[in-house]
C-alpha cells in the first residue's frame, strides 16, 4: 500500500470510528509526522552520521553557533530538546571536544556552552552538506509556495507558545 493510500484508508477509518473528527485536521498532522520524520532520517543519513553526531546534537551545536554561547534551558527552548536530552548531548559533544561548559557567572551552578573550535569548524563544514540537503528536499516548492509554509509553519508554533522570542 502506497503512503497515499495509507492515508485514504486512515481517514475513511476514522470517519467510519469516529463520525465528529476533524478529517484535514487529521490528515494535516499525520503528513506532518511524516513529512517530518522522513527529513529528519535523511538529514541523519546524508549528513550528521558521516559527521559524527546525531540530528540532536547537530540541533544543539546549531543554536549554540547561532548565538554564540547558551545555557543549557536555552538551547532546550531553541532546539525544542528536553532539558535531559540536551544534557546528554552536551556529554557526548563535550567528550567528543565539540563543545566545552563553563561556569563563569555569579552563580556557579549556571553552566554556559559554547562551541570549541574543532566543533565551529566541524559544523560551518557540515553546514553546507545540510543546507544542500534542505534545498533538495523542498525543491518540489516553488518559491511562495515554500514561503507560506514556513508563515504557516511559524503562526502554529507562535500560537503554540513553541517559538522562541
Amino acid at each position: 500500500m502506497r503512503g497515499d493510500a495509507f492515508e485514504a484508508a486512515a481517514t475513511a477509518r476514522v470517519a467510519e470510528t469516529h463520525p465528529s473528527a476533524d478529517l484535514l485536521a487529521l490528515r494535516a498532522s499525520f503528513n506532518l509526522v511524516r513529512l517530518s520524520t522522513l527529513h529528519v532520517h535523511r538529514l541523519e543519513s546524508e549528513v550528521h552520521r558521516d559527521a559524527g553526531w546525531s540530528m540532536a546534537g547537530f540541533r544543539v551545536m546549531f543554536c549554540v553557533w547561532v548565538v554564540g554561547e547558551l545555557e543549557p534551558r536555552e538551547i532546550s527552548r531553541f532546539s525544542g530538546l528536553s532539558r535531559a536530552a540536551v544534557s546528554s548531548v552536551l556529554n557526548t559533544l563535550e567528550r567528543d571536544g565539540l563543545v566545552e561548559r563553563h561556569r563563569e557567572s555569579a552563580d556557579r551552578r549556571l553552566v554556559t556552552v559554547r562551541l570549541t573550535a574543532e566543533g565551529e569548524r566541524r559544523l560551518v563544514a557540515a553546514y553546507d552538506q545540510e543546507n544542500a540537503v534542505e534545498r533538495s528536499f523542498f525543491a518540489p516548492l516553488g518559491v511562495a509556495e515554500l514561503e507560506a509554509f514556513v508563515a504557516s509553519m511559524s503562526r502554529l508554533l507562535r500560537q503554540r507558545g513553541d517559538l522562541p522570542d
